[in-house]
């Protein structure tokens, strides 16, 4: 059963009880401010928003996650905002500009740290570097608006096209948003997502040109390093370099 808003508030404050933040204040009050500046974005916006440090800072993991019914954009979007180990600030925030989701959730997260009445329960030299971190980090965020970040094929043959790019390395998860279809979703690294949706008469197959640059090791059955041109099942030529 899909994880509801409400379950991913309560599933917050359950993995945050007890936790605060720099100011000594209960962290639960942060993420539910996130979550509000979100609103205009949608549930799993506001989902993500709630959810965006629980792997960073507590216990629950991303297939935690998953077996509640979190929706997996939800979860990649958790995911892109949590810092790794031996991961940079500016790593991470440059990984979160990446995924649509977690910069609007990196960014609700930011100007919530960047309020001035949170900054000023904190000493003066604490505020002026979190200043200076936050706007830093909101400049890489904010220009990251313009930018490719998705890119939808409608086909008749959606589980066809999901084995064929699936060969070329492409790893792909299901979804579907609110009411619409179910489709085939995969991100590439620099953030890119592709999805497949089931055409329909008013979303007819195109044939756009697409590349991907690949590993060897990835491709099924592998191939040797090179540049080749393959044909997918709706006949879009697929320009791949294997290296």
């Amino acid at each position: 059963m899909a994880l509801t808003p409400a379950q991913a508030s309560e599933l917050a404050a359950r993995a945050h009880a007890g936790q605060v933040d720099k100011a000594g204040r209960p962290y639960t009050e942060h993420v539910h401010a996130v979550r509000d500046l979100l609103a205009a974005h949608g549930e799993h916006a506001q989902m993500a928003g709630v959810l965006h440090d629980v792997l960073e800072d507590t216990g629950l993991t991303a297939d935690d996650l998953r077996a509640r019914g979190c929706p997996e954009e939800v979860v990649r979007a958790v995911v892109a905002v949590s810092r790794r180990p031996d991961e940079t600030y500016d790593e991470l925030i440059a990984r979160a500009a990446a995924d649509p989701l977690g910069r609007l959730v990196k960014l609700a997260d930011n100007a919530h740290n960047s309020d001035e009445a949170r900054l000023a329960a904190l000493p003066a030299e604490q505020a002026g570097r979190l200043r200076a971190k936050y706007a830093r980090a909101r400049a890489v965020l904010e220009g990251a608006e313009i930018r490719g970040t998705l890119v939808v094929l409608y086909t008749p043959q959606p589980d066809e096209c999901r084995t064929f790019y699936q060969a070329l390395g492409l790893r792909f998860v299901r979804e579907r948003h609110g009411a619409g279809p179910e489709h085939h979703a995969a991100v590439l690294a620099d953030g890119l997502v592709l999805e497949l949706y089931p055409a329909t008469e008013k979303r007819t197959t195109g044939a756009p040109r697409l590349g991907f640059t690949v590993p060897a090791h990835r491709t099924d059955p592998a191939l040797e390093p090179g540049r080749y041109t393959f044909t997918d099942p709706d006949g879009r030529p697929v320009d791949v370099h294997v290296a």
